[in-house]
């Protein structure tokens, strides 16, 4: 799956989770800062992303991604 690809899947996942406008969602985004995440958003972001691509994303790696983009390359680098 390509980056890009990957990207639209993550972004659609973390719109829905968090009920956000698609348009203000990029790779640059930060989750907390830009978007307001708290502390349950992010677990049911982070399990919705292990359901979807069958990883596992431990607690400690979820507390230093804090980007979108640091999402998808977290994410790429599972499933290839």
């Amino acid at each position: 799956m390509s980056k890009e690809d990957l990207f639209a899947k993550i972004k659609e996942n973390l719109v829905e989770t968090l009920e956000l406008d698609a348009d203000n969602v990029t790779l640059e985004t930060n989750i907390v800062e830009d978007l307001g995440a708290d502390s349950i958003s992010l677990m049911e972001f982070t399990l919705a992303l292990e359901d979807e691509f069958g990883i596992e994303i431990s607690d400690e790696d979820a507390e230093h991604i804090l980007t979108l983009g640091q999402v998808v390359d977290y994410v790429s680098n599972k499933i290839n």
